[in-house]
């Protein structure tokens, strides 16, 4: 399990840094691709009947909206869609309801949680200084994660959420959180000037831990209503694509907003 997510990291994280170095065509043009193939993932695990077309206008309908959020001038009317999409995924996550319960559900959610959230990395790529925004988000969320997990086993003692992932502690979260703000501020501070703004930069680092876990957590309750483990094995030791992405999609939006509201 070790040797296959060290094997994982050694091919995507120059894949990830010879993205964001990229030309923003390029750019946006792999986000898309990554969005279609999450958003395939969540409905394909969510689907149980075979022989339907659900699964592939599921993704192609979370591209095109991403697609038309970000070339069509709308990006900064996005925030008015984070609403339904916050609510989508709550229905789902509790259940009991006609929507939470149906394919339907699912597939709208979907459509919503990745074409939304995940259109996010387009704008923040296209903001001045987007690429050093891209590598704080980065930055933050890996040591997040990695802060999590290290902290979590060795001292963790009282779960966090356990009806949601049993796994998680309070100390792995607080681990995490002290991972990830020392983490993004210092990649912050690095990437950009000493300004009268670096208060402002660290504030956003800062910031973007707490959503960084409150995606983990989020995309660990659906994968507790579906029932699965993950939503794929398409990366050997670390699940689906998704999985890989449940930090980053809420973390990038939350420094997109932080940024636009600070200019």
């Amino acid at each position: 399990m070790l040797t296959q997510r060290l094997l994982v990291a050694a091919i995507g994280l120059p894949i990830l840094a010879a993205l964001i170095a990229a030309p923003e065509p390029m750019f946006s043009a792999a986000i898309e691709v990554v969005v279609a193939i999450a958003t395939f993932e969540l409905v394909r695990s969510a689907q149980t009947e075979d022989g339907e077309l659900t699964v592939p206008v599921g993704a192609a309908a979370a591209t095109a909206m991403l697609v038309a959020l970000t070339r069509t001038g709308l990006g900064p009317s996005m925030w008015a869609l984070l609403l339904p999409t916050a609510v989508a995924l709550a229905l789902l996550i509790r259940g009991r309801t006609t929507f939470g319960d149906s394919l339907t559900g699912w597939w709208i959610s979907a459509v919503l949680y990745l074409g939304v959230l995940g259109g996010h990395f387009v704008l923040l790529r296209e903001l001045e200084d987007g690429q050093r925004w891209l590598l704080v988000v980065l930055a933050t969320v890996f040591a997040t994660d990695t802060g999590a997990y290290a902290i979590g086993r060795l001292f963790g003692r009282h779960p966090m959420a356990p009806r949601i992932s049993p796994k998680k502690t309070w100390e792995g979260a607080v681990g995490g959180y002290a991972f990830g703000a020392a983490a993004g501020a210092a990649v912050a501070l690095l990437a950009f000037e000493i300004t009268p703004t670096t208060a402002a930069v660290v504030l956003i680092a800062a910031g973007a831990p707490v959503a960084a876990i409150l995606g983990d957590l989020v995309e660990s309750a659906l994968k507790r209503r579906l029932g699965v483990k993950d939503v794929s094995n398409l990366l050997p030791g670390h699940g689906g694509l998704l999985d890989r992405l449940d930090s980053l999609l809420f973390a990038g939006p939350w420094i997109y907003w932080m940024v636009r509201w600070l200019n």
